[in-house]
């Protein structure tokens, strides 16, 4: 990406980076305080902390 410092390796999930840049984050896991812009994200995150997966 050209504005940001964010690497993406596959084409699609550049054109979607391209379409609708990252701008907010009001999503916030409440174990590690990362931030998200989509709620969804914020889901398959915390799959993380509760030993589910990725």
């Amino acid at each position: 990406c050209q504005e940001g410092s964010r690497s993406l390796s596959q084409s699609p999930d550049l054109m979607v980076h391209v379409q609708f840049p990252p701008r907010e984050k009001p999503y916030r896991c409440l174990e590690c305080r990362q931030s998200f812009s989509q709620i969804s994200n914020l889901f398959y995150h915390q799959r993380v902390h509760t030993g589910e997966g990725p």
